[in-house]
């Protein structure tokens, strides 16, 4: 499957954040200022009582009082969403977010506020060469501790990023990563988010499953087959069990400098018909390779299915991924009357293959996947 852009990704995500993740509106969130615009959007560094250093971003401003963002510890690195308020007296309330429960309802949170909340929150103030300064409150806690931000600034290009894993609801698992450039860790959380991958809801899921059901959503498993040179490919495969139990596999391709999916169109439009051409060439040598290899075994109309296929301007490879030494697509088997079981035997079967320096031949000018070589 082709990867979608990042823009039409983002857009759509943070469309549903402003659905899903925005906490309730109480009477302790401030007062509208319709002239007000957000001083801190950005990026910081900072630590809590000095002892836990994090980054941490601003990244966007939803409304005229509400900001989001992200941002993690640099001991366990894992993102933190992060949505808040603006006060009228120049404070900047951010709230972590729980993505298993991402509509907590911020009663009592805020200028105000007197009760104990169930999320982790900084109350910051901007301070002197664009600094913020404040305090950090644990979750269900009246302990506050001193917090103090600094602008960041990224000392050079990216290279790799780090990579660790979240379980949600006890059961189902996704890969995570961070980078020292936070708008792209934002960028990669929401690339990488589990419900975005697994396009189910979760947590009926999960509830379905507590009741014995084994039917539905089997998870998401992950592989990480580059990272390195800026660049990240991730390999997903994920199950759904009803009458048989159906795959689906695809990657993730992501240039780690801009945040920005890649795929096929990183070829060079002067190119596309010589990359065909040697896709199509090795398609039929595998082709051949398979058919003499299961000989006997393939009734005639997988046999004819197999011979009728082709790679060219109407049929394109997709799902390009990075490994270790190339790059490389995959060949999506189509034809009429092909059985489900054979449908999942051809799912990754035919892959087309090309090492860096062969792939450079055909790549834009200015294409990222040019650090390859």
């Amino acid at each position: 499957m082709r990867i979608l852009y990042a823009a039409a990704v983002l857009l759509a995500l943070w469309s549903c954040e402003s659905k899903t993740t925005t906490p309730a509106v109480t009477a302790a969130t401030p007062a509208t200022d319709s002239t007000r615009t957000v001083p801190v959007l950005g990026s910081y560094k900072g630590s809590i009582a000095g002892r836990y250093p994090f980054r941490l971003a601003i990244t966007s401003q939803l409304n005229k009082t509400e900001v989001v963002g992200i941002y993690y510890y640099l001991k366990q690195q894992k993102p933190i969403r992060l949505w808040g308020i603006l006060a009228p007296d120049g404070e900047i309330w951010l709230r972590e977010i729980d993505p298993e429960r991402p509509d907590t309802v911020a009663t009592g949170w805020g200028p105000g506020g007197k009760v104990r909340h169930p999320f982790a929150y900084f109350r910051l103030r901007p301070a002197s060469q664009g600094s913020l300064t404040g305090t950090w409150q644990g979750a269900k806690s009246d302990k506050q501790l001193p917090a103090q931000l600094t602008p960041y600034h990224i000392s050079g290009p990216v290279q790799k990023a780090h990579v660790s894993e979240r379980t949600y609801f006890e059961e189902f698992t996704a890969p995570e990563f961070t980078v020292s450039d936070m708008g792209v860790t934002e960028k990669l959380y929401w690339l990488f988010d589990i419900e975005n991958l697994s396009e189910q809801t979760l947590q009926e899921e999960h509830r379905n499953h507590e009741k014995g059901g084994f039917q539905g959503y089997g998870g998401v498993s992950s592989e990480v087959t580059y990272n390195d040179r800026g660049l990240l490919s991730v390999s997903l495969r994920d199950e759904y069990t009803f009458a048989n139990v159906n795959s689906r596999f695809w990657t993730i391709l992501v240039d780690l400098r801009t945040g920005e999916t890649l795929n096929e169109n990183e070829l060079d439009p002067a190119k596309e018909k010589a990359f065909l051409a040697s896709c199509e060439a090795q398609l039929q040598q595998q082709l051949a390779a398979y058919l003499a290899s299961e000989a006997g075994g393939l009734d005639s109309i997988d046999a004819a299915g197999l011979r009728s296929q082709h790679i060219g301007p109407e049929k394109w490879p997709d799902d390009m991924r990075i490994e270790k030494n190339g790059v490389s697509f995959n060949h999506s088997v189509e034809y009429d009357m092909m059985s489900n079981f054979m449908r999942k035997t051809y799912n990754e079967q035919f892959r087309l293959s090309f090492t860096f320096a062969e792939m450079a031949r055909y790549l834009k000018p200015n294409s990222p996947l040019r650090r390859l070589q």
